[in-house]
């Protein structure tokens, strides 16, 4: 009996151990299936690149997850050891100048890559160049269950004299801000850094190629208030100046390209700009006598007429006509909405409304406050009217009448009682 009992017992422990063997192995298998459905690549157009002493470049990297689920993975950027005084940032390609130490990607598109910006910037002179310079770009889960890496191989090669000559013997022009946006009629201010790279002092002539209408000065940085037309650098000096351009109240929105010219002598440079005139809006209303005060007559409805235009330089959209009148009164636009206003340097005349007033018949004659407004987009403004409202005339003969009636009842009780 012990025997059968001690057998049985040993099969169930072999049962059991053969299952265990069987769920640790599909374990494995599942965990080994998740792993794979994980994957990243760090991915690169160019690798292997040749620049000059003083070049530089910007290079796209793109990370793009490759699996089935969402990673964050950190990236590291290990410049070679003998690239000593390079300018070498990992930075976001839409936001220049962050640099970028992970980047999160989701499983579908457009969200699964994301494109970096590798800026490589080689020193002016080099006093050892190597055959081949490696640059290595890391990347790693957070996990640190996957790594990746891209190599960016460069080969530098040397300036000639050629080279060094032309680069120097000429006017170098820069800003930091080439499109400026603002008003209409308002003035938009660009700091230019003019640099001598020639080897005498200069006497540098300015000029600027604008639209017709515009207005432009330029003065040193600092001292606004002066023009200036030229201005002496020495050799390898630069200067900063501010060019300040004024677009007429009259422009029109739009994106309007300017010129800046730098002349010494045979040399000259030019430096494009931008200008965003995004326009101004200003919206009045008038009567044509410019008398605010009407006249109305209870009981009765009458029209009346004022005009609305725009000062502005852009139109203005969606212009509506609300009133804020007494109690019980009645007020109807004509018309009652404007889907654009031009400005009226552009529409040549105002647009007229008419408006139409109904008083009550029962309304105390008197004076009272009506006030229009009128409602755009861009801009509102408010007229107030002062009605003076006056009985029906028939009421008045009336009144007349019976003012008579009651005179001639007194003439003739007067007359007689005289004759008595």
């Amino acid at each position: 009996m012990n025997q059968k009992i001690k057998g049985f017992v040993c099969f169930i422990l072999i049962i059991t151990a053969l299952f265990l063997l069987n769920s640790f192995s599909c374990l494995a298998q599942v965990n080994q299936i998740t792993t794979k459905e994980r994957d990243f690549l760090i991915y690169s157009e160019f690798s292997d690149l040749v620049l000059e002493e003083g070049a530089s470049t910007d290079l796209e990297v793109k990370v793009i997850n490759t699996g089935n689920q969402q990673e964050d993975i950190r990236l590291s950027l290990i410049p070679d050891p003998d690239a000593r005084d390079w300018d070498i940032i990992l930075r976001n390609k839409s936001y220049k100048g962050y640099k970028v130490r992970q980047v999160n990607l989701l499983t579908r598109e457009p969200d699964d890559v994301k494109t970096l910006n590798l800026h490589i910037e080689v020193p002016e002179k080099i006093e050892q160049i190597k055959e081949e310079y490696i640059f290595t770009i890391e990347a790693e889960t957070v996990d640190g269950q996957i790594k990746r890496a891209l190599d960016i191989m460069l080969s530098i090669t040397e300036k000639t004299e050629k080279d060094i000559e032309e680069e120097t013997n000429e006017i170098l022009l820069s800003t930091k801000y080439p499109s400026v946006e603002s008003h209409s009629g308002k003035a938009m201010k660009y700091e230019i850094e003019v640099k001598n790279e020639t080897e005498e002092d200069q006497i540098m002539n300015f000029a600027v190629d604008i639209p017709q209408g515009w207005k432009a000065s330029i003065s040193p940085r600092w001292r606004e208030e002066e023009k200036i037309s030229a201005i002496k650098i020495n050799k390898g000096v630069s200067e900063t100046i501010l060019l300040t351009v004024t677009p007429p109240f009259s422009a029109e929105k739009d994106e309007y390209s300017l010129k800046f010219i730098a002349q010494a002598g045979e040399l000259q440079k030019s430096l494009d700009l931008d200008a965003v005139v995004t326009g101004t809006y200003t919206l009045n209303l008038g009567t044509e006598t410019g008398n605010l005060k009407l006249s109305a007559i209870a009981g009765e409805e009458k029209e009346y007429y004022f005009y609305i235009w725009n000062e502005g330089s852009a139109s203005i959209d969606n212009v509506s006509f609300i009133s804020s009148a007494p109690e019980g009164w009645e007020v109807r636009f004509n018309p009652d909405k404007i889907e654009e206003l031009p400005s009226l340097a552009q529409s040549q005349k105002p647009e007229k409304v008419t408006m139409t007033i109904n008083v009550p018949q029962n309304t105390v004659p008197g004076d009272y406050m009506l006030a229009v407004n009128a409602s755009g987009t861009q801009d509102m403004k408010k007229i107030d009217f002062r009605t003076s409202v006056n009985v029906p005339t028939k009421w008045g003969w009336i009144g007349i009448a019976i003012i008579v009636i009651i005179l001639a009842i007194l003439i003739g009780i007067f007359v007689k009682l005289r004759r008595r």
